[in-house]
C-alpha cells in the first residue's frame, strides 16, 4: 500500500505539471532560530521547539514561503525539480520537501497560513481551538491530543478538565511527566488505547514528517473516529490528501 507521504509526492509532481511551474526554479531551505521561528510565546517556553528538541526550516519558492516541523533540520539550495525527486527515506528529507512543496501551495494560492504564528499568538490559538474541541466533544466526550503541545495541553485541560484529556508523545523525556494534570503517554505504545477511549484525535502535523501520519489516522478510523491535523506544517498535504487542518493564527 502507498504510503500518504509518497501519495503527497505524487500530487506534487501533478500540481507542478498541471500549473506549468519550471523545474529549473531555485529553492532556498535554511533552519529558523527560536526568536524567528516562534518569539516569545509566554507563558509556556517548554515547547520542544525551544528546548532545542526541533527546529522549524523554511522554504522560499517564487513568491511563496513554506515551513515545515523536524528532528534533523538542515538547509539546502537547488532546483524544485531537485528537491520533489528526493528520497523520501529519512525526517531530513520529509521536511524539506514538505517546507517546498508548503512553499508552492502558497506561491500557487492553494494554502494560505503556512508560517508558524508568534509571540502571544500560541496562547490565543491554544484557547480557540479548547473551544473547538469543547464544541466537538460536548458535555462528556474525551480528546486525544497525538504530539505534546503546551499551549493546548494546558487550555484543553483548563476548558475540559484533565480527565476528558488523553495525551501521546514520542520524547523519551515527556513520557510519564505530568502537564496540566495530564499524565503524557507513550506514543509508540499507547495509540491504540487513545483510539479505544477517545472521540477524536488532534494531531500535530509533524506526522508528515516523522511518518507517523498512516498509522495515527488509522488508528482512529478503524474505530470510526476522526482526525484532525493542526499546524503548518501539513497545509499542503491536508489539502491535497483530504485531511482537515485546524490552523487559528498562522500567518
Amino acid at each position: 500500500m502507498t504510503s500518504s507521504v509518497e501519495t503527497f509526492r505524487r500530487k506534487v509532481l501533478a500540481l507542478v505539471e498541471e500549473r506549468g511551474e519550471d523545474r529549473n526554479e531555485p529553492v532556498v531551505i535554511r533552519p529558523l532560530g527560536v526568536e524567528e521561528a516562534i518569539g516569545d510565546p509566554a507563558p509556556w517556553r517548554d515547547y520542544p521547539l525551544m528546548e532545542g528538541k526541533e527546529k522549524l526550516v523554511e522554504a522560499t519558492y517564487r513568491s511563496g514561503r513554506g515551513q515545515a516541523f523536524t528532528s534533523l533540520p538542515a538547509g539546502w539550495k537547488g532546483t524544485l525539480g531537485a528537491i520533489l525527486g528526493l528520497p523520501l527515506d529519512s525526517d531530513r528529507n520529509r521536511a524539506l520537501f514538505t517546507a517546498t512543496a508548503n512553499a508552492l501551495g502558497r506561491h500557487l494560492g492553494l494554502v494560505k497560513d503556512t508560517i508558524h504564528c508568534h509571540d502571544a499568538a500560541p496562547g490565543r490559538c491554544a484557547k480557540r481551538m479548547a473551544d473547538e474541541v469543547a464544541d466537538r466533544l460536548g458535555p462528556e466526550g474525551k480528546v486525544a491530543l497525538v504530539g505534546y503541545q503546551p499551549g493546548f495541553v494546558h487550555a484543553l485541560s483548563e476548558r475540559l478538565g484533565p480527565g476528558r484529556l488523553l495525551v501521546v508523545d514520542l520524547d523519551p523525556e515527556r513520557i510519564g511527566k505530568i502537564e496540566a494534570g495530564v499524565l503524557i503517554l507513550d506514543g509508540k505504545t499507547e495509540l491504540e488505547h487513545l483510539a479505544e477511549e477517545t472521540a477524536f484525535a488532534l494531531a500535530t502535523g509533524s506526522t508528515i514528517v516523522n511518518d507517523s501520519l498512516d498509522e495515527t489516522v488509522a488508528a482512529f478510523a478503524s474505530r470510526g473516529k476522526r482526525t484532525a491535523f493542526f499546524g503548518t506544517t501539513i497545509a499542503l498535504a491536508a489539502e491535497l490528501l483530504g485531511l482537515e487542518r485546524l490552523c487559528f493564527e498562522a500567518e
